[in-house]
């Protein structure tokens, strides 16, 4: 079996058209989403609807999706929160109520068994939304201990916009890369073909090309209401986040 395993698409429909279209072409069955649809793009509604359309065996809870839950919460004490409450109201008032519900319903983590493989699938870590797993970076000892007891085969992580594909004390780390934005200098949408056969997975992390050129015109449009826009065209330009 293949699965296209995709996250942080951030409500960037022209990405994640672009990807989908990839992975039918190269024979995936099954979509498997690890967080971050909505939040920081332009098409929120449409990239929910998308996603659910493929029916995905996995759809995972991001950070940025939880933001909508917590909408109520927000204040705009400073500029900086004024500037992320008016981005959150932006997707909150482009999604229906019962998208909203659909969405605040995803897991936080997934576990599944596939092909004779354990799989553990998560955002960030399977701990926290707000980190990452970085392959050139140590792991603490305390998140080492936690997820060598989790006794899984493969993780399936995301959250860094970073692609990767490693293993640590026995255990395969997969990080598809992001959909919607790359932080790893190649400006095209990223996601991971996994290829599952008898207890044995290949990955090829897929870079695929769309119009970002109209969509970062489209974000141009955008940008004088919402400052934080100006990351999004920072990261479409140069693939990395804004100093």
């Amino acid at each position: 079996m293949k699965c296209a395993v995709l996250s942080d698409i951030h409500g960037n429909l022209r990405a994640f058209e672009a990807v989908l279209a990839d992975a039918k072409a190269s024979g995936a069955d099954y979509v498997i989403f690890l967080g971050d649809l909505v939040f920081m793009g332009l098409d929120p509604q449409m990239c929910f609807d998308l996603l659910m359309e493929q029916k995905p065996i996995v759809a995972i809870k991001g950070n940025t999706d939880l933001n909508l839950e917590k909408i109520s919460e927000l204040n705009g004490k400073s500029p900086a929160d004024e500037d992320m409450l008016k981005l959150v109201k932006y997707a909150d008032i482009r999604m229906n109520t019962q998208a909203k519900k659909q969405l605040a319903a995803f897991p936080a983590t997934k576990r599944m068994e596939l092909e004779g493989l354990s799989f553990l699938c998560c955002h960030g870590t399977p701990y926290s939304m707000n980190e990452g797993l970085y392959q050139n970076i140590p792991f603490a000892p305390a998140l080492e201990k936690q997820l060598s007891d989790e006794q899984v085969d493969i993780v399936l992580h995301a959250h860094t916009h970073i692609p990767a594909d490693f293993k640590r004390n026995g255990i395969r780390f997969i990080n598809p890369g992001a959909v919607g934005y790359s932080l790893d200098g190649d400006v095209r949408a990223s996601y991971a073909l996994l290829s599952l056969t008898e207890g044995v997975a290949t990955c090829k992390i897929c870079r695929v090309e769309y119009d970002i050129k109209r969509y970062q015109m489209e974000v141009e449009h955008a940008m004088e209401g919402f400052k934080l826009l100006h990351k999004l065209q920072y990261a479409l330009t140069y693939g990395k986040p804004k100093g």
